[in-house]
């Protein structure tokens, strides 16, 4: 892994923390995290002054939305096209596009896709296509794309205004002192939760704020030591198919900031990682 990789994968396991503000235990088991300390908003630091621009760059992610300053910009799939869900910590690593006024349609952007939300503040946050837009902190310069497939969660949208969302994919990794255990591509350990019965999410409210469920668009794939045969997929809400392996729906923690964290590992005697036959490794981290 190269030096640059290694300062992505950094800063965008930092970044994981801040989908969502965790509350205390609850019954579905998910881990408490104090964010009372959480900065403002960027929407009420980081005012729009003007109308925004929205505009097309060429990226190693293809052609897609930037703002006026060629800052690539991402759509979170939790929105669903509605209201922005993004707020808290979410926000501050993710800030939204604001505006003051009507947006306007910069070079390949499609005037006619452009629209606003408003958000809790009274901000008014850009749409295109009834995505609602934001800036990634970790992205560095105009057409990085550091944020792409963060959490299988946040995408990049193309001036079509169809978010380049990827199927999800799978692999084994060794993951001390565990052993071999699922990841995602970028090396985070997934986890199962033993009250999921049937194949079917029993995970929500306070749950989801401490767990992200591994979602994909298309058939999930299985790399390096994972079995194609043990994928699946089952519904997650609205717009949202969550990845399963042996009938397991597949979860991140909130609180592994890095690939390889295990920090879930048997809480509650719920949160389990996944060795590669599709069941729970109950090893001590």
């Amino acid at each position: 892994m190269n030096g640059t990789r290694v300062l992505q994968t950094s800063v965008l396991a930092t970044a994981l923390l801040a989908l969502a503000s965790c509350g205390g235990n609850d019954s579905n088991g998910s881990a408490s995290s104090d964010t009372s300390s959480a900065a403002a908003s960027p929407s009420a630091s980081g005012a729009a002054t003007g109308p925004a621009q929205i505009k097309v760059a060429s990226t190693s992610q293809g052609k897609v939305l930037t703002d006026s300053q060629g800052r690539v910009l991402y759509m979170f799939n939790p929105d669903n096209r509605g209201d922005s869900v993004c707020y808290d910590q979410c926000a501050v690593f993710w800030p939204p596009a604001l505006t003051d006024g009507d947006p306007t349609a910069g070079t390949g952007a499609d005037a006619s896709m452009l629209g606003t939300t408003t958000r809790k503040d009274g901000a008014t946050q850009v749409t295109y296509n009834k995505y609602p837009l934001y800036r990634f902190k970790f992205d560095q310069k105009p057409g990085d794309t550091n944020g792409v497939a963060v959490k299988s969660i946040w995408w990049v949208v193309n001036p079509a205004g169809v978010a380049q969302e990827h199927p999800a994919q799978v692999k084994v990794a060794d993951v001390k002192p565990l052993g071999k255990v699922l990841t995602d591509v970028r090396g985070e350990t997934l986890y199962l939760f033993t009250k999921d019965k049937n194949g079917k999410t029993s995970c929500t409210g306070e749950c989801l704020k401490a767990f992200v469920p591994l979602h994909t668009f298309g058939a999930p794939t299985a790399a390096a030591g994972a079995k194609a045969g043990l994928l699946g997929t089952t519904p997650g809400g609205p717009g949202v198919t969550i990845v399963t392996y042996n009938k397991h729906p597949l979860y991140f923690f909130q609180g592994d900031n890095l690939p390889g964290d295990i920090k879930a590992q048997g809480l509650n005697q719920l949160w389990y990682a996944v060795d590669a036959a599709g069941n729970a490794n109950k090893k001590s981290p």
